[in-house]
């Protein structure tokens, strides 16, 4: 069975594996599946999707449109290799052939840490096997994905997106729109927020196995806090749409995702005001 990926760059040094599992919108408007805060992006730019036995990239009426080898195109072929720009964002299609049984995220993994280090290794092979390991059991620990059946955990991990920052690099910024949920398979993070002086005050350090992102998914606002890496970070999205169809699936996830988010809304704001 083969499976498809794109691979792309959205910071200096973030690397994201995004599995394209249906026709996929990239734009800089919230309610595309890939989100770019490009702003030579337009708010909708562009859609990939399998047509006729061929991936497809199409410009869905961009401003400075999809560049295909330095030229601007209306509509290109994909093959695995192939690349296009959108903005400063050069995508990649990925391919990968895997037996039925495989787990899905360790080759999304295995995809990544390849991209990330030019060539498949025992060593990369091991770490996508940990992750894919570690994220089964965050999954099973997360509050709100404890009521699951084992089957719709499968369906996070397949329709899960993977990222990796380097340290420094912040993930999210304080403000911005954004619901989906992260979990951390490797590394730690940084939860802070700006004063009006502009000095960052730490709210927590975050660690493999823990999570962030509820905050927004539950209250529709903006993010309430941002984000940084403190050394390299793994982490896999669970985006908004992904967990609307799980809440749809199993009443009693929502139930735990608002009690979870009054609790940490209460330390966030407990913290707030000794600042």
């Amino acid at each position: 069975m083969r499976r498809y990926y794109l691979v792309f760059e959205t910071g200096s040094l973030q690397k994201t594996i995004y599995p394209l599992l249906e026709a996929t919108t990239i734009g800089r408007d919230t309610n595309n599946a890939i989100r770019l805060t490009d702003a030579t992006a337009s708010r909708n730019h562009a859609r990939v999707r399998y047509w006729q036995g061929l991936w497809m990239v199409e410009d869905v009426g961009s401003t400075n449109g999809i560049i295909v080898n330095n030229e601007r195109v209306a509509k290109a072929s994909l093959k695995p290799g192939s690349s296009f720009k959108i903005g400063q964002t050069i995508f990649t299609l990925v391919e990968r052939e895997i037996a039925k049984s495989k787990d899905p995220l360790r080759t999304t993994l295995l995809a990544l840490s390849t991209t990330v280090e030019g060539v498949e290794s025992p060593a990369i092979r091991d770490g996508a096997d940990r992750r894919s390991g570690r994220l089964v059991e965050v999954i099973a620990k997360i509050p709100f994905f404890v009521p699951l059946r084992q089957a719709e955990r499968d369906q996070l991990a397949e329709t899960a997106t993977v990222h990796r920052f380097s340290a420094g690099e912040l993930i999210i910024q304080e403000g911005d729109p954004g619901r989906s949920i992260y979990a951390i398979l490797d590394g730690q993070v940084k939860v802070f927020t700006t004063d009006q002086g502009g000095k960052e005050r730490e709210l927590a350090v975050l660690k493999a196995g823990q999570f962030f992102g509820e905050m927004s998914l539950v209250s529709g606002n903006p993010r309430s806090s941002s984000i940084r890496a403190i050394d390299t970070v793994v982490l896999v999205e669970f985006s908004y749409t992904c967990m609307v169809n799980v809440i749809k699936q199993n009443a009693e996830v929502r139930k735990v995702l608002v009690e979870y988010y009054k609790a940490r809304k209460q330390d966030s704001d407990e913290k707030r005001g000794r600042i």
